[in-house]
């Protein structure tokens, strides 16, 4: 089995060429021949994964986030992308094509917050890039609840440390979710349902989110996409049987909180 071989199958369920303009998704470092018999998923390639790459020895790292995002000036010898040239370690990133695929971040999201928010089965798009492309979606929840319980019931399945929300001022029974960076969604939301469930939320959007009755919940960048490590480690154990998959143990929240 080939770097080539993952490539084409991740291919086929989140489709790199439906990447944003600004993305950078794909087969970043390595060779398409590498053989791989061990690959490590993880949110983002850091180097302590990068490490935990090398120390197992791994010849793939499946990331959400590129590892290379803006364009380098330089390699220095502790840098994610330096040290799985050093340790010839293979990465392939998903980013915006696992963000909007059927079987990537929304479906991942869902299955977590479907019983604890009593999420219905059916959903609307909250960004529709076609043929079943999604960035986001919008659910109506079974039973209203408030803004408190919606917050509370978040910490506890996402393992979020910190829940940042703002008030609608109304019983939340249509909830916009998702996952990263949701901060453009908020007018969006706003005309469509009565939350917000995101991360990497500014100030002026729970300024805006107060002024149109949305109640915004940040959930955190991390705590929102963590699910990708399991949930690409499960895709590929389902694909690719032979090889061993784990993972990130090294994988953290970047933040710590007082």
């Amino acid at each position: 089995m080939t770097v080539a071989d993952i490539y084409r199958k991740i291919d086929e369920l989140a489709p790199f060429s439906t990447q944003e303009s600004w993305d950078n998704s794909g087969l970043i470092v390595g060779s398409p021949d590498t053989e791989v018999t061990k690959v490590i998923t993880a949110l983002d390639i850091t180097s302590e994964v990068a490490e935990e790459a090398h120390r197992i020895g791994a010849q793939l790292i499946v990331s959400h986030h590129p590892v290379i995002f803006h364009p380098l000036k330089r390699l220095t010898g502790g840098s994610p992308a330096a040290l799985l040239a050093k340790y010839d370690i293979s990465a392939i990133c998903t980013h915006t094509p696992f963000d909007m695929a059927p079987c990537g971040m929304n479906k991942g999201l869902f299955d977590i917050l479907h019983e604890p928010l009593g999420l219905s089965e059916a959903y609307e798009p909250l960004e529709d890039f076609g043929q079943g492309r999604m960035i986001g979606r919008i659910y109506y929840l079974s039973v209203p609840i408030s803004l408190e319980q919606c917050a509370k019931r978040l910490r506890s399945v996402l393992g979020c440390k910190v829940i940042r929300y703002t008030s609608g001022n109304r019983k939340i029974r249509k909830a916009a979710v998702c996952s990263g960076a949701g901060n453009s969604f908020v007018l969006t939301a706003a005309e469509r349902a009565d939350a917000l469930i995101t991360g990497d939320l500014k100030h002026d959007s729970f300024i805006d989110a107060q002024n149109l009755g949305l109640s915004l919940f940040d959930c955190g960048h991390y705590h929102t996409e963590r699910i990708f490590a399991p949930m690409m480690k499960a895709l590929l154990e389902e694909h690719f049987p032979d090889i061993a998959v784990s993972a990130a143990a090294s994988m953290h929240d970047p933040v710590s909180y007082c």
